[in-house]
């Protein structure tokens, strides 16, 4: 249950809230151990075509709920929640095995934030499979902006986890006061998930990822770069230089829509998405 569910706004409608609370127990995730790791996992839809969406640091499979309700009924579409894998390398590795369990041979991938440097390096290393691939809200690897943060591991790692995951929660409740409709959503969901839906070895391993950095090769397939204009967690020197780093990316670039645009403006994400999904472009 949403243990964190504000009173949403009477304007809308339908209510998020209750929406995800429904997905939820509509569509528990499937379970699966793969060399020792724990995964969760979504898999719905029967469509030919296999859609696989990537969460960043703080989330689970079903921070994707809206979008996997959505593209259910075209595509076959998959959600993982990482266990803690790191490094890097390590966790694609984790997301392959995973797929190749599912049977899955190709597929398009969208991932953000972290998610987004997963699908990059995907893209990268092993092309034959990825037949689309949309970086959301996400940096390039190795960004010096992104490595400057390295100092914040040791600290963390120090931290017992209620002070750590009790830091998270103050910061993202000292901005309470600004958000909308669509933010106390993204708000509720992030205190669900450091209340208990994610654990301390799940952080670590994932902000560890983060820092991963990686040899890139030019993408042959389709590929589209989202961001936004408002977005509170990557400069606007780290979008840039993702859009240098793939000159030849589909671009859409959300006014307001800070670093969850698919959680708060779930409907015009969905159309932006099936807006590059459908294209011919090349």
């Amino acid at each position: 249950m949403f243990k964190n569910r504000p009173q949403p706004p009477r304007s809308i409608q339908p209510d998020p809230y209750r929406l995800l609370e429904q997905f939820r127990r509509r569509h528990p995730p499937q379970r699966l151990e793969l060399d020792g790791a724990k995964w969760t996992y979504w898999d719905l839809g029967r469509g030919a075509q296999t859609l696989v969406f990537l969460h960043g640091m703080a989330g689970s499979g079903d921070v994707w709920f809206q979008q996997l309700l959505r593209f259910a009924r075209h595509y076959r579409v998959v959600a993982p929640t990482y266990p803690p894998l790191e490094p890097l390398d390590r966790l694609v590795a984790g997301v392959w095995a995973l797929l190749d369990h599912l049977d899955v041979d190709k597929a398009q991938f969208v991932g953000s934030s972290l998610g987004g440097l997963v699908v990059q390096y995907m893209a990268s290393s092993h092309p034959e499979r990825v037949e689309r691939a949309v970086f959301s809200n996400t940096f390039p690897p190795g960004h010096p902006e992104i490595r400057r943060t390295r100092w914040l591991m040791p600290l963390a790692r120090g931290l017992p986890t209620r002070v750590l995951f009790g830091l998270m929660k103050r910061s993202l409740r000292l901005n309470r006061a600004a958000l909308e409709a669509g933010d106390r959503l993204l708000q509720a969901y992030l205190l669900d998930q450091y209340d208990g839906g994610m654990t301390r070895a799940q952080l670590l391993a994932r902000a560890a990822c983060v820092l991963g950095d990686f040899e890139l090769e030019p993408p042959t397939m389709p590929h589209a770069i989202i961001e936004s204009l408002d977005e509170p967690l990557l400069s606007r020197n780290v979008r840039s230089d993702l859009k240098r780093l793939y000159p030849r990316a589909w671009v859409h670039t959300f006014r307001k829509g800070g670093h969850f645009p698919y959680l708060t403006q779930a409907e015009e994400y969905n159309r932006v998405l099936m807006t590059f999904l459908d294209a011919s472009y090349v």
